[in-house]
């Protein structure tokens, strides 16, 4: 059962990442950008947006990355606004999607738990521990997409919030952030194996949830 259980977490640490790569893919192409497509990223393939670091962080800590999509702002008829429907779109496309499925499992749920319930009692077991763990992957499916748009926020590359930040910043701190790129990511992988990344995280992504469920 701890396998199925571990099988039941897969579908949202991999797809979370894809939604939000393939949806910025989607967006610089609409925007004029041609180099999406032409790294082969205006695709439905969803194994095209991998990455291996970023889904064991998925996984392990329920925010991570997928395969960063390479952009050129240069192709856009405003820079400015280019880059920030690019970088806001997915967020808010991982938002939505999250918020969308928590919605319906709230709404499913009494029904679920009274079949749970009815099945226990006949002393069906395997229907009731594989409604469970597919309770558990809707559920999980839902806080990855919710917890990756919010963690996409922080200006640390490959995460959006870092092309966001530059739109506001001076050119001199642009190219300083720009310096301190791999400093920052270590950094940012050992807050989020310390857990500090999830006490920003953590209560956003739960102040959705409550809405919803509320």
């Amino acid at each position: 059962m701890a396998v199925l259980s571990f099988l039941m977490l897969l579908p949202g640490a991999f797809l979370a990442p894809v939604i939000h790569e393939f949806t910025k893919a989607r967006v610089s192409t609409v925007l004029g950008d041609p180099t999406p497509r032409k790294h082969g990223f205006v695709t439905f393939n969803p194994f095209k947006f991998f990455e291996p670091i970023g889904f064991f962080f998925m996984l392990t800590f329920w925010v991570g990355w997928g395969q960063p999509v390479p952009t050129s702002p240069l192709h856009y008829k405003d820079r400015r606004k280019g880059v920030a429907l690019t970088y806001t779109v997915p967020i808010f496309m991982n938002l939505l999607v999250g918020l969308f499925v928590f919605g319906l499992w709230r709404i499913a749920l009494p029904g679920l738990d009274m079949w749970q319930a009815g099945l226990f009692v006949t002393g069906v077991t395997w229907p009731h521990h594989l409604i469970r763990n597919i309770n558990e992957m809707i559920r999980f499916f839902a806080v990855c997409n919710i917890g990756l748009a919010v963690f996409n926020l922080i200006p640390v590359h490959p995460m959006a919030g870092s092309k966001l930040l530059q739109l506001v910043v001076s050119p001199e701190t642009s190219l300083r952030m720009n310096h301190y790129e791999k400093p920052m990511q270590i950094m940012l992988i050992l807050m989020l194996v310390l857990g500090v990344v999830d006490m920003f995280v953590g209560p956003i992504r739960a102040f959705f949830m409550t809405m919803v469920w509320l």
